[in-house]
């Protein structure tokens, strides 16, 4: 009974932090075994059994925006190695939508969070600040996704009747 009473106080505490209910951190949690193989962290390589990722291509900033010590809220840079459920909970938390019973002062706070996500996918550097290059690679990504086979061919070459 004390370990039954012990997990149900660490959900709550999880609900609070993260906005998630329980049942949705139950298959969040069945989600997370499933990906780690049933350890207790998961690697970047256990993103690699991730079909819906295989297509998508911001792939690699997916995966690294899961490991950003900034988006986990464990200091100003750096990438972790691996993150356990809760670091999953905090990212997957990125990608919930706001709740319609927040008040005007925590949806403008959960936008600013999740806009501080997505500027950190795109940080590549850590600078805080997003660079030319890095704009490039975020227009680029983002016309790739976008694209149709004569977009992308005008991406990679000039139309042959001018701009």
């Amino acid at each position: 009974m004390g370990a039954a009473h012990s997990a149900s106080e660490e959900v709550r505490e999880l609900v609070g932090k993260t906005g998630f209910s329980s049942d949705q951190i139950e298959q969040l949690h069945r989600r997370f075994k499933q990906l780690s193989g049933d350890q207790p962290t998961i690697r970047k390589e256990n993103f690699n059994n991730v079909p819906d990722l295989d297509l998508n291509p911001i792939r690699s900033k997916i995966i690294r925006a899961f490991f950003d010590n900034r988006n986990l809220r464990k200091g100003p840079s750096g990438v972790a190695d691996e993150i356990n459920f809760e670091d999953f909970l905090t990212i997957m938390s990125y990608f919930r939508p706001i709740d319609i019973t927040m008040d005007e002062e925590q949806v403008q706070l959960c936008r600013k969070e999740k806009l501080r996500f997505l500027f950190h996918m795109y940080d590549s550097d850590s600078d805080g600040r997003i660079t030319l290059e890095e704009y490039r690679n975020v227009k680029w990504w983002r016309s790739c996704s976008q694209g149709t086979p004569t977009s992308r061919r005008s991406r990679l070459a000039p139309s042959p009747t001018g701009p």
